[in-house]
């Protein structure tokens, strides 16, 4: 798992070979105006997925994780907490992965919660286990998905 400021983001593009292409896209469009919805990048191997959200209460929010895609996840509006365990800190999932959604979730609460403003991205990988949207009110942000 990865926190970073945008501007600083060259510093990832080795880690996977289109994770320059998915972060310049980023920087250089501007979502305020752009309605929600699936970006294609290049078809289901690289893709933005552009939602407004309502957050939700830490107690409501599951940890999510994915087998077949790594997530940039930039929140746009306002600050938005997600919570973060090792794969390999938990058990079975609870609620089975559906290799068609590429998701599985656990119920339990997430061992660490860091803040993430506007400006800031997160990266999380296979073996991270991820609880975004949490807060209050609304929110407007990138989900990039990236196939490993």
């Amino acid at each position: 798992m990865i926190i970073a400021d945008l501007t600083a983001c060259q510093r990832y593009y080795s880690l996977h070979p289109r994770m320059k292409e998915m972060l310049e896209y980023i920087l250089q469009h501007d979502f305020s105006r752009q309605a929600s919805g699936r970006i294609q990048l290049d078809g289901d191997d690289l893709f933005i997925n552009l939602d407004e959200v309502e957050l939700k209460a830490k107690e409501e929010q599951r940890l999510e994780f994915h087998k077949n895609y790594i997530d940039v996840q930039v929140p746009l509006l306002q600050a938005e907490t997600m919570g973060w365990t090792a794969l390999s800190d938990l058990n079975a999932p609870d609620i089975a992965y559906d290799s068609d959604r590429d998701c599985g979730f656990y119920t339990q609460a997430a061992k660490e919660y860091f803040c993430v403003n506007p400006g800031k991205f997160t990266i999380f990988f296979p073996e991270d286990a991820h609880a975004p949207i949490i807060g209050k009110g609304k929110q407007r942000k990138l989900v990039g998905k990236i196939r490993i």
